[in-house]
């Protein structure tokens, strides 16, 4: 009798304990925490080389004309230091321009041709209508560009003229020399309009672009 009841007992533990043996490797396995927010914030941002700068548009590479009176131009001063050509210039030849001139839509083109294959430091500006010493020049216009070239030329007298309509410019006068300046007065209608002006090189050139007013 005893011995049936412990057989009874025995067979009943055995389930029990086979069950408790296989509970903890059914749990499932925690989800691992996700490093993408950390790690982003972590890396810096790539990096990109900056970009080439563009052009200056007011500086162009040669004579071509612009399609129309849109191109950047204003009244402020303007000019550049003295560039080399392709070959080096002869030791005093450094004196004297030809004036060219022609009236386009919207706007007039003075071309002064340098003697050189390089040009001089070189400035425009609104100013007097004065020669290189100061004194009076006669000329038409309402308002009066001047063009120094750094030319080192001695003092000395030599006026050319060159006079056109209807455009913007009235009156073109090369005032002569001094104290190593030579300079060009250029007469505009209808006061300080907007210009632009640019230098060139084999052979050197000044151009000088200026809008008609309104």
């Amino acid at each position: 009798m005893d011995q049936r009841r412990r057989l009874a007992a025995f067979l009943v533990a055995v389930p029990l304990l086979l069950s408790g043996c296989t509970g903890d490797d059914d749990e499932p396995e925690p989800a691992a925490a996700s490093t993408s927010a950390s790690s982003s914030s972590a890396s810096p941002a790539p990096t990109t080389p900056e970009s080439p700068g563009t052009p200056d548009p007011s500086a162009p590479t040669d004579e071509e004309l612009p399609g129309d009176a849109s191109f950047p131009a204003d009244t402020s001063d303007d000019g550049g230091p003295a560039q080399s050509g392709a070959a080096a210039d002869p030791a005093g030849q450094g004196g004297g321009v030809a004036i060219r001139l022609a009236t386009h839509e919207g706007y007039d083109r003075l071309v002064l041709d340098l003697h050189t294959a390089g040009v001089p430091a070189w400035t425009v500006r609104y100013t007097e209508a004065s020669g290189p010493g100061g004194g009076p020049v006669d000329i038409e216009g309402d308002a009066f560009l001047r063009v120094s070239l750094q030319t080192g030329a001695p003092s000395g007298q030599g006026q050319s003229r060159v006079k056109t309509s209807p455009g913007p410019i009235a009156e073109v006068v090369t005032t002569g020399y001094f104290e190593g300046s030579e300079e060009v007065l250029i007469g505009v209608r209808g006061g300080e309009v907007p210009f632009r002006a640019f230098a060139l090189t084999d052979p050197g050139r000044i151009v000088i672009d200026v809008r008609a007013a309104g």
